[in-house]
């Protein structure tokens, strides 16, 4: 439990579930993209005569990706670890005082 005096700092907030949201839908959209490219390339390769192993690497790639997709997007939201800049007011001195 936190200490009474010790201020809420709005800088370690995490992100907002929408913003999460939106973060996960575009790391599976993106992998998503990777895997199709993957898999027009693999017909593009067969179609042109390429040698299989080419065409074999591309199609595996298009297998496994939406595994990785689906993993990356259920991941949880990527954490930092860097501190908070924290201001520290420096003691004002009074306007007639004879401390200098």
């Amino acid at each position: 439990m936190r200490a009474p005096e010790e201020p809420f700092l709005v800088t370690t907030a995490g992100k907002s579930p929408r913003d999460e949201q939106r973060d996960r839908e575009h790391r599976y959209l993106a992998t998503m993209g990777l895997r199709v490219a993957c898999f027009i390339l693999a017909i593009a390769l067969v179609a042109i005569g390429v040698p299989w192993e080419f065409s074999a690497l591309a199609i595996a790639a298009s297998l496994i990706l939406p595994w990785v997709a689906v993993v990356a997007a259920n991941a949880g939201p990527r954490r930092t670890v860097e501190q908070p800049t924290l201001y520290e007011a420096t003691p004002r001195k009074s306007v007639g005082s004879d401390q200098d």
